[in-house]
């Protein structure tokens, strides 16, 4: 999405008494907007589940949001691009298989160095480094997308999987530097059980039960 681009989206939340809401876009981004904002004086006051259309601006921090807004009729309703997902033969999806394939070549090299170590000490915090390194390149390829107005984007779930095994600081960077996912309650609630899980998991291996499981598998 570019300052100036004409959107529509749906009201997903409204607070009447500070004359503020946010507004869920067709690409599934949350736009802050304010009543000041409209165009003319609406009909009536916003509430959820409107129509708008708006004028994608930025606010003085520099954040999406939404500008010269209309309540949407049936003479001003944009057409809704169809939904597309992207093509496993494009050139985007062909990097990120490529570099999806570096990082696993990656794990099982560290993975093997520290079998035959008998310990993942020295090899957990390279292989957060590199998880982390791989996530935010995912996220910056999203948010081009995004940014560009395209509908092809890259499956969230895909994002919340490289997190959960270990790219989650690299994702927490990628979402303050970037701005993205940020406005995203259900993306956010889940990248805190994310974060939560994956830590269970490496504070159980530091534990005494996990050191003897690592140390079984590296006999093994």
């Amino acid at each position: 999405m570019n300052p100036g681009q004409l959107l529509q989206g749906t009201v997903c939340y409204w607070r009447d008494d500070k004359g503020f809401g946010f507004i869920a876009t067709d690409s599934g981004e949350r736009l802050f907007f304010h009543i000041r904002d409209f165009e003319t004086a609406p009909q009536h006051r916003p509430q959820q589940g409107d129509l708008l259309r708006f004028q994608l601006g930025l606010d003085k921090h520099h954040r999406p949001c939404a500008l010269a807004l209309q309540l949407a009729t049936a003479n001003t309703i944009l057409p809704t691009p169809p939904t597309k997902t992207i093509s496993p033969k494009g050139p985007v999806m062909h990097q990120i298989q490529h570099q999806a394939w570096c990082f696993r070549y990656l794990f099982f090299v560290l993975l093997l160095l520290s079998l035959l170590a008998g310990s993942f000490a020295f090899t957990v915090p390279l292989f957060y480094l590199e998880a982390s390194l791989f996530t935010y390149w995912l996220y910056q390829i999203d948010k081009k997308l995004a940014s560009s107005g395209q509908q092809s984007r890259l499956p969230e779930e895909s994002l919340q999987m490289f997190s959960l095994i270990g790219g989650w600081p690299g994702a927490w960077l990628a979402q303050k530097r970037l701005h993205h996912k940020v406005h995203k309650a259900p993306f956010q609630r889940e990248f805190r059980f994310v974060i939560y899980g994956n830590s269970c998991f490496l504070l159980w291996l530091l534990s005494e039960s996990g050191t003897e499981f690592l140390h079984k598998v590296a006999l093994f």
